[in-house]
């Protein structure tokens, strides 16, 4: 769509198809606008599975993007030393763009998607199971999946629930099985599975963790299993990744340190104006292994945020403290903690000792997110717009623990690139304070 949307451009500019030098031309010279608006895109959210199930949002996803990538298209040929100028060309290029791109999202790919129709059959008895027949019923693209769910949990024996699916299978002309293989039953069920996988060879299974994973980005928590956990936890396949991302963390942090100096100088002044208090200060965090760390910031706020009081606490924000903390400023002194190695600039946010002790009791398997570095920003602090602040909230931190758990997972350098770039979007929107 960005290469139709040039030739059109061009086509409308001259008045005429353009020749091959002059789309030539344009091409080189539009290839770094290619990529710059690819990331923007990609830090809005627009290449996320969970735009299918916003259709409404995704004009407005896009115009705001494109908002942003006039800017940087501007920045870059008029900045750098590109060798066109084309003023004309660039806005119509931004209308035409805009177009084919809402062409494409609204109606084409959800004509290619009715091309990739399936029956699907999903069977489990947790709650994920559910979420995602709701998915395949009410997302606008994955209506064209007809999907069903034979919920395991009423049949009483095997027998009955392999009819069950022999009858459905067949009735429905199933093309996809998805298949709760990490469930209390999986044991039992997995040979029935096995059974109708030989029986039906065009019959497709999936795993419903995996597409559950796929669909929300995060670990459905109910099929979480002492297997799972020692297949998907394992530290030694990733110790290349973390020797390099040690690397990048001393790097970065002292780049970005040198660079923010003046504005965080800045900021200590104004933080102690206001009522003549410490402009720095510093709290225990648990950290790598259940470690305790002492994190610094900015202070933004009066009360008490140390021991089991801090649960009790009453924090008030100071005035300073509002406007340093809506774009994260008070959060810059941590870069003296990420220099350290007590924190990473990707990875789960470390809670307090005293919510830490609640959670652990609470919440199985939640010291799980201690078996690697905290970070400044993480998969959760992206994803669920939920998250508690400053107090207690089980059924939130559990689901904000199955987006701790995917990171864990998939953790890489293409995922923390991801986290970091969507962590713009998060400091522009003042989301996640």
């Amino acid at each position: 769509m960005f290469v139709s949307a040039l030739f059109g451009a061009l086509a409308l500019r001259y008045g005429s198809i353009p020749d091959a030098k002059v789309l030539r031309e344009h091409l080189e010279a539009f290839f770094l606008i290619f990529i710059l608006w690819g990331i923007v895109f990609l830090i809005a959210g627009l290449y996320d599975v969970g735009m299918n199930l916003s259709r409404k949002r995704i004009p407005e996803l896009i115009f705001r993007a494109q908002l942003v990538n006039m800017a940087l298209a501007a920045l870059v040929f008029f900045v750098l030393p590109i060798g066109l100028t084309p003023k004309l060309t660039l806005a119509l290029y931004l209308i035409v763009s805009t177009i084919f791109i809402i062409f494409w999202r609204l109606f084409l790919f959800p004509l290619l998607m009715a091309q990739r129709s399936e029956r699907v059959l999903i069977v489990g008895n947790s709650a994920e199971a559910r979420e995602l027949l709701q998915i395949f019923k009410e997302g606008p693209y994955y209506k064209l999946f007809e999907a069903e769910l034979i919920d395991t949990g009423k049949y009483t024996t095997q027998s009955e629930l392999e009819q069950a699916l022999r009858s459905h299978i067949e009735t429905n002309g199933t093309t996809l099985f998805i298949a709760d293989m990490f469930s209390k039953d999986s044991k039992v069920l997995a040979p029935l599975y096995y059974q109708l996988a030989i029986f039906y060879g065009s019959l497709k299974f999936k795993s419903l963790p995996e597409v559950y994973e796929q669909m929300f980005y995060r670990v459905p928590f109910s099929n979480l299993n002492e297997g799972w956990l020692l297949e998907h936890t394992s530290q030694k396949s990733h110790r290349v990744y973390d020797s390099l991302k040690r690397v990048v963390d001393v790097f970065g942090s002292l780049s970005f340190g040198l660079l923010l100096l003046p504005l965080m100088v800045l900021v200590a002044v104004l933080v102690k104006l206001e009522d003549g208090g410490p402009a720095l200060y510093k709290t225990v965090r648990t950290g790598k292994y259940n470690n305790p760390i002492r994190i610094i910031k900015f202070r933004s706020m009066t009360g008490m945020d140390k021991g089991r009081e801090a649960l009790d606490s009453k924090l008030t924000v100071t005035h300073i403290g509002r406007i340093i903390r809506s774009v994260r400023l008070d959060e810059l002194p941590q870069l003296w903690n990420v220099l350290c190695g007590d924190i990473s600039f990707v990875g789960p946010r470390p809670e307090m000792p005293a919510l830490v002790e609640v959670y652990e009791k609470e919440i199985p398997y939640y010291s799980l997110r201690h078996l690697i570095t905290p970070g400044l920003s993480g998969w959760a602090q992206i994803y669920h717009d939920a998250h508690p602040h400053h107090g207690t909230d089980v059924i939130e931190t559990k689901n904000k623990l199955a987006y701790d758990m995917y990171y864990l997972r998939h953790r890489s350098f293409l995922l923390d690139i991801e986290i970091a770039l969507k962590t713009i979007k998060t400091l522009l929107s003042r989301s996640g304070v």
